[in-house]
């Protein structure tokens, strides 16, 4: 059986240059998967999290001086590896999020999109009540068949769904 090969894709919880970000980093979801945040500062060719699951990004990249191109081409690279991807979409200040989870999308692969589903007074353009239903909607048009969505209640419902989920992967 071929291993599996996770991308986790969604905006990072913390930015270096803050004098908290390593305390902070300890909450993004990829430690929590990764088990370890150095892991997650530090760019690999990937880390296994289980006999047949190897996470292969994203890493943050910032630390090791990457800039703009440089990093998008690098994690377009990861998604074309990838073989499932997990997507945590909290709130519309995500362009780099959406625009990996159309790409992935296009590329057919295992999507599995976790969202925060906000109160049913906010958001009402869709029926997931999210500022991401749009990427979440079209990348189920584009990748029907391999797109399955989740709803979260808050980022902590998240971790704890996509750690399941992996869990589920890992059997």
């Amino acid at each position: 059986m071929e291993k599996i090969k996770l991308f986790c894709g969604g905006k990072f919880h913390f930015d270096y240059l803050n004098d908290n970000y390593l305390e902070a980093a300890k909450n993004d979801y990829r430690s929590f998967i990764l088990k370890d945040v150095e892991l997650l500062l530090k760019r690999q060719n990937y880390v296994e999290i289980s006999s047949n699951i190897d996470y292969i990004g994203p890493f943050y990249f910032e630390t090791d001086g990457m800039i703009d191109k440089e990093i998008v081409e690098n994690e377009m690279k990861m998604i074309n590896e990838a073989t499932h991807i997990f997507m945590l979409l909290e709130d519309g200040l995500a362009p780099g999020s959406v625009s990996e989870l159309i790409y992935a999308s296009t590329l057919k692969k295992s999507i599995y999109i976790f969202y925060i589903k906000y109160n049913e007074s906010e958001e009402t353009e869709s029926n997931l009540h999210s500022p991401c239903w749009y990427p979440i909607i079209m990348s189920k048009l584009i990748n029907k068949d391999n797109c399955d969505v989740f709803a979260c209640s808050d980022y902590k419902d998240a971790i704890n769904k996509i750690l399941n989920k992996i869990k589920k992967l890992s059997i």
